[in-house]
């Protein structure tokens, strides 16, 4: 403060000071030019009177020698002896049409038309024209006045530099910078004593009030001064005090409330009668992607949640004074589905009905899915098992009709009951196996056992089946891998991996295992020659039951439960598996486990 009581007196004196030689430069200057513009004047007119009256009587005039003469006669000729306290005269004669003849100073004949020049046109419009130009040679602004005597068509023009007009400016320089050096010292002696009695308990109050600011409630002010800014001080303090008691009280509740909010599951939002908002958790923020924080409160709940149905559903509740209650799928890209119940916040007071509107959301997204998913694994189980049982009960009708007499007849029905039954059974055990994996969050018999060693028995297991579907087997593992895992678990996963390879595969084509270590992690590559999947059933493939080719999958024996099966183990061990697929060109696997 100190510094600007000093800038304000400052500015103030040096802004009126310079005003006030402004003026008078101003002034002074224009007193001159007026005063110098006469006397051009008369000295114009009285030339011009003395030319009149010898071509009276008869004398021949020379205009070059009389402006020669005049400008010898009322001033000095020569420029070097030009000082500061006369001026430099010139005359020049000028005839109607701008030719210039006669110069007291130039020849005359080498100089340009004169009938641009502003002083020549205003005097042969109005008998007197004047201007003020600056002059290359003398570097300095000089006044020309030209009068025209219409009887004679010629032009008489004066000229003098206004040489006094820097005189002028350079007096009013001194003396204004004079009063500048006068105004810093005694604002500096004004400024020092105000500021003093001012500015100290404002800063002390300043200083208090920052650090309440700042969370120190505490804080007091200590003034002792006999005037205003004391009993400022005392009821600064007495405020203080309140304010130190009010959010102490207000911060301990806050603080229980905040806790409470964000500690539910559910979101809770609270609207007024303006529908703005004056309450939100952040699980409410977290379900409709807001950016939770301090410019949350207080928005329009429209522009806060773009979703009409939620908006609509809050305002009619607000409107009609009643509770509701909705579904609603908010989303992309992950759609959620949100079950709203909205109800009026009711107030102390018969002036109104209520005080805006409440709404409380449940995400019930995983709660649908999982019905969903129970559907349709009863859908899916019930029609998977119904198929081989329905095969299996007509073949017993068949060979409860006689066909069990025929034994040729009765021998392939029952082959045919056998496959059914252990399609039957591998189904089953399939589905005890996903149910198995899918309840466990920690895999059981970990032990650690090299990967050759396991790949080895695949191999045995899997070449017959590979031989009879025409189907060359190439593996190609890194030595002295070591897996800590269940080895069935592992064996279970390659075997239905490099199996659908098979199934799936061409005739005389190939299915290529690698197995290798890098960066902490053991991949799997299963890739095959064969069908290939199109792109737009890979986001699907590992979904129970699910078949690109339904009819094909069913007569290959397969319960399309493997690929389920193998996600499932991938999850349990903090994997991850990859689809690479194009139609007609083959399927690629790619597995990553932790090592």
């Amino acid at each position: 403060m100190k510094q600007k009581i000093f800038l304000y007196y400052l500015f103030l004196i040096i802004t009126v000071v310079f005003v006030a030689g402004f003026l008078i430069s101003e002034l002074s200057q224009k007193y001159y030019k007026d005063e110098l513009e006469k006397n051009l004047k008369n000295a114009a007119h009285l030339i011009q009177f003395q030319l009149a009256e010898n071509k009276k009587i008869g004398i021949p005039i020379d205009y070059n020698k009389s402006a020669q003469q005049y400008a010898s006669v009322l001033f000095p000729q020569d420029i070097s002896k030009l000082s500061s306290d006369k001026n430099y005269f010139r005359v020049t004669f000028i005839d109607k049409n701008g030719k210039v003849i006669g110069e007291s100073e130039k020849d005359y004949q080498s100089m340009d038309n004169h009938s641009n020049r502003k002083e020549v046109q205003e005097a042969l419009k109005w008998n007197i024209g004047r201007d003020i130009r600056f002059s290359k040679d003398m570097k300095m602004d000089l006044l020309y006045i030209a009068v025209f005597l219409p009887s004679d068509g010629v032009i008489t023009r004066v000229s003098v530099p206004l040489v006094q007009i820097d005189k002028i400016n350079n007096i009013i320089m001194l003396y204004t910078g004079i009063g500048v050096l006068i105004a810093l010292v005694l604002t500096t002696i004004l400024a020092f004593r105000f500021s003093n009695m001012i500015t100290k308990p404002v800063n002390e109050l300043i200083k208090v009030t920052r650090d309440i600011s700042e969370g120190n409630f505490s804080r007091r002010v200590n003034i002792k001064c006999d005037d205003e800014i004391e009993e400022l001080a005392n009821t600064f303090n007495s405020m203080a005090e309140k304010l130190e008691l009010s959010i102490a009280e207000m911060n301990e509740k806050n603080i229980k409330f905040d806790s409470i909010i964000n500690s539910m599951i559910n979101g809770v939002v609270a609207v007024d009668n303006q529908f703005e908002v004056i309450l939100i958790n952040s699980v409410s923020c977290e379900m409709f992607g807001i950016k939770n924080g301090p410019g949350v409160i207080g928005m329009n709940m429209i522009e806060l949640v773009r979703n009409n149905h939620i908006n609509n559903l809050l305002k009619e509740s607000i409107e009609k004074n009643e509770p509701y209650l909705t579904e609603v799928v908010i989303g992309p890209p992950d759609d959620k589905i949100l079950r709203i119940y909205t109800s009026p916040i009711k107030t102390n007071t018969t002036e109104q009905l209520n005080a805006g509107g409440l709404a409380t959301i449940y995400d019930i997204t995983n709660l649908k899915k999982l019905e969903q998913i129970r559907t349709e694994f009863v859908s899916n189980v019930t029609h998977e098992l119904k198929t081989p049982l329905t095969s299996i009960r007509g073949f017993i009708e068949t060979l409860k009709s006689g066909a069990i007499d025929d034994k040729s007849v009765a021998v392939k029905f029952l082959d045919i009951i056998d496959i059914e039954s252990e399609r039957l059974s591998s189904l089953i055990n399939d589905i005890l196996q996903l149910s198995e994996i899918e309840n466990k969050t920690k895999d059981s018999d970990i032990s650690s056992h090299k990967i050759n060693n396991t790949v080895k028995e695949i191999y045995d297991m899997i070449q017959g089946v590979a031989s009879k579907k025409n189907v060359q087997l190439s593996f190609e593992v890194e030595e002295n891998i070591t897996i800590t895992a269940n080895k069935n678990r592992i064996k279970q996963m390659l075997i239905n991996l490099i199996d659908n390879a098979i199934k799936y595969n061409i005739d005389g084509g190939t299915v290529y295992l690698k197995v290798f270590k890098t960066e902490g992690k053991i991949n799997f590559i299963i890739k095959d020659s064969g069908i290939g999947i199109d792109e737009e059933h890979i986001h699907r493939i590992f979904e129970r039951f699910y078949r690109v080719d339904k009819g094909r999958s069913r007569n290959m024996g397969g319960t399309g439960l493997g690929l389920s099966i193998v996600k499932h183990i991938v999850n349990l061990y903090n994997g991850n598996i990859k689809v690479t697929s194009k139609l007609g060109s083959g399927t690629e696997f790619i597995v990553q486990l932790p090592a």
